[in-house]
C-alpha cells in the first residue's frame, strides 16, 4: 500500500506578545484629557473646556498659553493641588509645581520627599497622591522597616509592583543599593537599569539631608517642605490623616 505523499509542514508563526506589568512594559492606563492649566509660579489654574482640550498638548506638557507658562493637568492631578498646598504652604507655588511635574512624568523618576513631618501625619497625603495618579488600583505599600537582604527586597518590590512605595525614613537608614536601583530605574530596555517593577516612591524624612543620606545621593528628588511658609508657624498638631 502506497503511503500518501508527505505534506509540507506548516511553519508555525510565533507571535511575540508584549508583556505588561512586572518585567514588562508599564501597565498603567493612559491619562484623561486636559481639564486645567496650572500657571507655573503663580499658584492658580485656568479651567479648560472640551473644545480647548482637543487643541491642547497632552497632559504633563509645559507650554506658553496667552503669555503664561503653564502645565497641562488632568482632573485627578488637578485635585491634588489643594492637599499639596495645605502641606507646602499657601505661598509655596514652586514646590507644588515641582510635585505636579514629578507626579505627571513617570520618567525620569523623581521620588517625592515629604520632609518635616511624621510618617503617621502624612500617610493619608501619600495615599491621596497615589490614588490620584495612573497607579490607582495598584498597591500602595507603606514600608516602616527597610529590607536589607536581596530576597526581602525582591519580595517587597514584587508585592508593591506597579504601585507606590511609601518609605518611612524619619529614622535615617542607608537604603541598600539594589533597592535604590529598583526605585530609580528607567524605562530603557537596553539598559541594565531598566524598570522592572515600575515603582513610584514617596518618602517621609526629618530633613532633606537625611533623605539624601538614605538614598546615597542628592539627585533626582522632588523635596516638599512642611511649615516652610510663615503661616505654618502658627499651626499646632497638624495631621493629614483622616480619622
Amino acid at each position: 500500500m502506497t503511503e500518501p505523499p508527505e505534506q509540507p509542514r506548516r511553519q508555525r508563526r510565533e507571535t511575540a506578545e508584549i508583556q505588561h506589568g512586572i518585567g514588562g512594559l508599564p501597565p498603567h492606563p493612559a491619562r484623561g484629557e486636559v481639564t486645567a492649566l496650572r500657571v507655573l509660579g503663580e499658584g492658580f489654574e485656568i479651567p479648560v473646556d472640551a473644545d480647548l482640550a482637543e487643541r491642547l498638548d497632552v497632559v504633563g506638557t509645559e507650554f506658553m498659553f496667552k503669555g503664561l507658562a503653564v502645565l497641562a493637568l488632568d482632573e485627578p492631578t488637578r485635585q491634588l493641588i489643594e492637599p499639596l498646598t495645605a502641606y507646602c504652604g499657601l505661598s509655596a507655588h514652586s514646590d507644588v509645581d515641582s510635585a505636579l511635574r514629578a507626579i505627571l512624568r513617570p520618567y525620569p523618576k523623581r521620588p517625592l520627599i515629604l520632609q518635616g513631618a511624621r510618617a503617621a501625619d502624612v500617610a493619608e497625603l501619600a495615599r491621596t497622591i497615589h490614588e490620584h495618579t495612573t497607579r490607582k488600583g495598584f498597591p500602595f505599600t507603606q514600608v516602616n522597616t527597610v529590607p536589607t537582604s536581596d530576597a526581602a527586597i525582591e519580595a517587597l518590590c514584587t508585592q508593591g509592583g506597579c504601585g507606590t512605595l511609601f518609605l518611612d525614613l524619619t529614622t535615617p537608614v542607608t537604603l541598600p543599593s539594589s533597592l535604590v536601583r529598583h526605585l530609580l530605574a528607567n524605562l530603557d530596555f537596553s539598559s541594565l537599569e531598566r524598570d522592572h517593577y515600575h515603582l513610584a516612591t514617596i518618602a517621609v524624612a526629618s530633613t532633606t539631608h537625611d533623605a539624601f543620606r538614605c538614598f546615597g545621593m542628592d539627585d533626582p528628588f522632588c523635596t516638599l517642605g512642611f511649615r516652610r511658609a510663615p503661616w505654618h508657624s502658627a499651626m499646632r498638631n497638624v495631621t493629614f490623616t483622616e480619622h
